[in-house]
């Protein structure tokens, strides 16, 4: 790797076991969404609204439901990247959290690069009639979205390369509007080429897709040799 030529992307991760109290409670993504957001909190404030503050939840295996379909899970484990380092010690202290684990992240990009991504991700697409967001159901298409967003990211792959994962629905509820939440996501891998690595150090600190205050949009990346 040359480093004339080497993008640097730094980072904060945690890694946080939830207690079967916020697991529970975890089933509504708008509360898991909260509690993210409350490592980010000073204490008697309100919560703030941080920036570039993404995660990931690791879930047990999708049951489904009399329509045939999969529903996730309760979270037990969350995965938290953001540009400043949280506090957890309250959620530790308070019983919501078991154990959080925060850590520093660094990867090194060059163009020709060969990397393993892995992505909680939400295909959509544009309703042509409503100019809403609907959910991508065929494998294939959800495949040729990631190709899409991949590319726009800085990085090149192929269909043959992409897993596209099940579509699993997570909902919630909105806090103030009561309004229903459903978000359809899967979780995602492709083996990829690095183009830009400017453009991907972007990507992976803004996140990829829609729905990132709902768990979406968190690259994992492992280089290959």
């Amino acid at each position: 790797m040359n480093p004339l030529t080497t993008t640097r992307f730094t980072t904060v991760r945690s890694a946080l076991t939830l207690s079967p109290a916020e697991q529970a409670a975890g089933d509504d993504i708008h509360q898991l969404h909260a509690l993210v957001l409350a490592g980010f909190s000073a204490p008697n404030e309100a919560l703030p609204r941080p920036r570039g503050v993404l995660f990931a939840a690791h879930r047990g295996a999708p049951q489904q439901d009399r329509r045939t379909r999969l529903l996730a899970a309760q979270p037990e484990r969350i995965l938290v990247q953001a540009p400043t380092v949280p506090r957890w010690e309250p959620l530790l202290a308070s019983g919501r959290l078991i154990k959080a684990e925060t850590f520093p992240v660094e990867h090194a990009f060059s163009a020709g690069d060969i990397i393993d991504i892995q992505v909680t991700a939400s295909p959509v697409m544009r309703s042509f009639r409503t100019r809403k967001r609907v959910s991508l159901t065929a494998p294939d298409d959800a495949s040729r979205w990631l190709q899409r967003q991949l590319a726009h990211g800085g990085l090149e792959t192929t269909l043959d390369h992409i897993r596209p994962g099940q579509g699993i629905h997570v909902t919630g509820t909105r806090a103030r509007s009561g309004d229903r939440i459903t978000v359809v996501y899967r979780n995602m891998t492709a083996r990829c080429r690095v183009l830009a690595p400017g453009t991907l150090k972007q990507t992976m600190a803004q996140g990829l897709g829609p729905a990132k205050a709902y768990g979406c949009g968190l690259l994992r990346v492992r280089h290959v040799p």
